[in-house]
């Protein structure tokens, strides 16, 4: 039985599946880490996670209100009020996730990815860190790679607070690789509070909230 949640996106007409693959190609640019949908009396708030939220932004706004009116006309989104939070790439799985797919696409080699990218997650205060490159890596049969380090939680509410999860995949000479990368977010910081909110100022730069 679908949950309220899914009642709610079916009743709006809110494919979120769709405006999510929608937002990764158009942000992928300004390091696009997911979003998070919540109803509101007036609306759809829109949360994006990113790299660069003044690309999404634009000068003056410019950027975030095109994309604004794309999402109601086009995807049949509800009156959206969208918020932008910048993001720290060392700990978005998303956008770990697309940066591994790029370098592997550009010939580095699985295990340097692995290892250099557990090094830099653990550095940037994670908890743990779960890497998986899977596909034709070398050579003609499949096979998987995992790189692990840390405390990583499995399953439950524990693990959809403060584990970031992202996907990516890789197309290189043998054939499709897929990444698959899970964080664990440092003590005291769940997926909500990663990123810090950007506004736009009078002069149309976005400022730190």
């Amino acid at each position: 039985m679908p949950s309220s949640s899914e009642l709610w996106f079916i009743k709006y007409g809110f494919n979120k599946a769709k405006v999510e693959e929608f937002l990764a190609e158009k942000l992928g640019r300004a390091g696009y880490g997911g979003m998070d949908v919540q109803q509101t009396p007036t609306g759809t708030k829109i949360t994006l996670y990113v790299e660069r939220p003044g690309m999404v932004i634009g000068k003056g706004g410019e950027s975030i209100k095109e994309l604004t009116e794309t999402l109601e006309k086009e995807y049949g989104v509800r009156a959206p009020e969208i918020e932008v939070l910048e993001m720290n790439p060392d700990l978005c799985a998303p956008i770990l996730a697309r940066r591994i797919a790029s370098a592997l696409e550009k010939g580095v080699s699985v295990r340097r990815l692995g290892h250099a990218y557990v090094k830099r997650v653990m550095a940037a205060g994670a908890r743990g860190v779960e890497i998986r490159i899977s596909g034709k890596i070398a050579g003609e049969r499949a096979r998987s790679e995992r790189f692990f380090q840390g405390y990583l939680s499995k399953s439950g509410e524990h693990s959809e607070k403060f584990v970031s999860t992202g996907y990516a995949q890789a197309l290189i000479k043998p054939g499709a690789v897929g990444v698959k990368v899970k964080v664990m977010l440092p003590e005291g910081i769940d997926l909500k509070a990663l990123g810090r909110k950007k506004e736009v100022s009078e002069s149309g730069e976005a400022e730190s909230g």
